[in-house]
């Protein structure tokens, strides 16, 4: 599956998906390495996949993004925390097409600011 896989989640701010993980990961390559406590490596990701429906999420929460009622997110909605949180962690398990091959998901938050907030995550080879 993958070579020393390291996960990564991260939320970051921008005002697409793209623009957010680039920041970051920009942030993230002027800190030092530190020996003792890993970090994935974000230069590699390669793709960023916007998680808007239920079809990226496979059989296994397939209805949670619903458009029809009784859902507990209407379809392509944004997510608080907990849900995006919950949902990150289902992907990462099962592998999801937009996690692999050096991939990262991006789940739209409910936050408020100028800017809309995003929830990376996926596998990469760790840094340093």
């Amino acid at each position: 599956m993958h070579l020393d896989p390291m996960v990564f989640r991260f939320t970051a701010s921008g005002p697409n998906a793209e623009t957010a993980f680039t920041r970051h990961a920009a942030e993230d390559r002027a800190l030092p390495v530190d020996p003792f406590a890993r970090r994935a490596d974000l230069s590699r990701v390669t793709r960023i996949t916007v998680v808007r429906d239920r079809s990226a999420l496979g059989p296994v929460v397939a209805g949670y993004f619903n458009d029809s009622a009784p859902s507990p997110v209407p379809y392509g909605a944004a997510l608080d925390e907990d849900d995006a949180e919950w949902l990150a962690d289902r992907l990462i398990e099962d592998d999801a097409p937009c996690v692999r091959s050096g991939g990262a998901g991006a789940l739209l938050l409910n936050t408020v600011g100028p800017e809309p907030s995003w929830l990376f995550f996926g596998w990469s080879a760790p840094l340093g």
